[in-house]
């Protein structure tokens, strides 16, 4: 329940901020771990990083113009593959950022990395991949919805762990695995 207050805040931050220029720039919320955030072992449950990182993927897409892009074409997202690694744990009632960036694209995923961080170090990361649909499910190239928001975009170069991660997301979803 905390997380819907969380999400208010973030949309109206969304809807009354200022605008996220360029799309691929990070961009940055700020929390706090709450008591109800954390497990048993008094940090911060590993579940809560990825609703953390929903909330991080409606602040980019709100800010940037790509949520009003994807409502106007009827388009919607679906995450295709997720990666988390923790590498301390986040701890109440300490204040973190989260910093959710565009990290590339191909013909078919859009990449969005995230860092949870603390002091300046890397608490924790997340990298989703996300296909957009159109109203049939047919797929949509991100560079079809990013070129709407800023015309002539290019993909930064992916890094080659996020380029095999792509390149699995793809074998697993072949059709001879379905």
């Amino acid at each position: 329940m905390n997380l819907l207050f969380r999400l208010l805040w973030v949309m109206l931050r969304a809807r009354f901020g200022a605008r996220h220029t360029p799309v691929i720039a990070p961009a940055v919320l700020k929390f706090r771990v709450w008591l109800t955030d954390q497990d048993m072992f008094l940090h911060m449950t590993n579940s809560r990083y990825l609703s953390f990182s929903d909330l991080g993927r409606v602040d980019l897409f709100s800010r940037s113009g790509l949520r009003k892009v994807l409502k106007a074409n009827g388009w919607k997202t679906e995450i295709y593959g997720q990666s988390m690694t923790i590498n301390r744990m986040l701890k109440a009632p300490k204040p973190f950022s989260l910093e959710t960036q565009v990290q590339g694209w191909d013909d078919e995923f859009l990449v969005l990395g995230q860092r949870f961080l603390r002091n300046a170090k890397n608490h924790a990361g997340v990298v989703t991949l996300l296909a957009i649909k159109d109203k049939t499910g047919a797929p949509i190239p991100p560079q079809k919805a990013l070129d709407q928001i800023e015309t002539g975009i290019q993909s930064p170069q992916l890094s080659l762990p996020l380029a095999d991660l792509i390149e699995s997301a793809k074998r697993s979803r072949a059709p001879e695995n379905q």
